[in-house]
Formats: structure tokens, C-alpha cells, sequence
């Protein structure tokens, strides 16, 4: 007969209840890292309904990250006085869209076309549900005519969220661009 002593006992039973507590989960967050996202960066306006749209598409793993904003005073390729705009995100008009495709897509025909390319299948899509982006401009050349700029698009506090999953992320440079104005 083999004998199990108290102090043993209570032993197994503290490595239980920290196994158990360790593998809790606190709700349907998941802390996922979306910054290896390694496309280029793209962008597309409709200047009528003052519509913008950054997004990168990845081929290899048939995924997309759009940004896509409503804004009376945003211009595509001139800088603002003060070099910097925040856009506060949200899931129905300042949006930041995570995409999964069955197959892959041409991310100008997709973002930019009035009437989206038909036959691409969306396997999981996230939508923002809060945070920020940042679009900062510094001047990395100027001449007598122009001034180039480096835009640099950074997302803050951003939670996407879709079915049973949700991603946090506090810190993400979405991307960066050049855009030359003319003085």
C-alpha cells in the first residue's frame, strides 16, 4: 500500500490550481503580432467623396491591411501645415481592414476600382474598433520648386476584432511613401 503524505497533497494540489489559473483565458483577446506584414505600401483617393485609402497586399499568404478614411481636409499629395494627422479609427467610416482571400488578389483593382474586381472570396476579415493612425510628414528633400517628403503611416491602440478573435496592438508602423509637392 503505497502512502501519500499531506505536505505532498498540497504540493500537487498548488500545481494544479497554477496550471489551471496560468491557462485561463481572459476573454476572447488574443495578443497577435501583425507588424511582419512585409508588402509595400499603396494608396488610392476618391477626391468627390473625399475617400482615402492606404493599403498593402501580401500575394504569398493571399492578405491585405487597408486603411480607409473619410475626410474633408486630407489631400494625398500635399503635406499639412503642421506634418502631422490623426485619424481616429472606428468600425464604420475610419476603418483598418485585415483580410485572408481564398486566392490572390490585385490590390489597386480591389481598393481603388469603383466596382470591385467579382469571384474574390474574403476566408476572414477584421475591423478596427478603435485607435488611431497617425500620417506624419518630414521633409527629406527641398530644392527652389519642391519639397519631398517621407509619410509615415503609424497605427496606435488599434484592436481588430472579427468572429471569435480579437487583436491588440499598441504600436504599428503600417507603412511609409514619398510624395514631392511644388512650391
Amino acid at each position: 500500500m503505497i502512502r501519500i503524505r499531506l505536505p505532498m497533497n498540497k504540493l500537487f494540489y498548488y500545481i494544479i490550481c497554477i496550471t489551471l489559473i496560468s491557462s485561463c483565458s481572459e476573454g476572447d483577446i488574443i495578443d497577435n503580432d501583425i507588424s511582419n506584414f512585409t508588402a509595400e505600401l499603396e494608396k488610392c483617393s476618391n477626391q468627390e467623396e473625399n475617400t482615402f485609402v492606404f493599403f498593402k497586399t501580401d500575394t504569398q499568404i493571399n492578405q491585405s491591411l487597408s486603411l480607409g478614411f473619410t475626410s474633408t481636409t486630407f489631400e494625398l499629395d500635399t503635406a499639412p501645415e503642421d506634418l502631422i494627422t490623426t485619424i481616429t479609427l472606428n468600425e464604420n467610416t475610419n476603418t483598418l481592414i485585415y483580410r485572408q482571400f481564398e486566392s490572390k488578389i490585385n490590390g489597386a483593382e480591389y481598393f481603388c476600382s469603383s466596382v470591385p474586381p467579382s469571384g474574390i472570396n474574403v476566408t476572414q476579415e477584421l475591423k478596427s474598433s478603435d485607435g488611431n493612425a497617425e500620417i506624419k510628414y518630414v521633409i527629406k528633400n527641398e530644392d527652389a520648386t519642391s519639397i519631398t517628403y517621407t509619410r509615415t503611416i503609424t497605427l496606435i491602440n488599434i484592436t481588430l476584432i472579427g468572429p471569435d478573435i480579437s487583436i491588440r496592438q499598441e504600436s504599428l508602423e503600417f507603412g511609409q511613401d514619398e510624395i514631392t509637392v511644388l512650391k
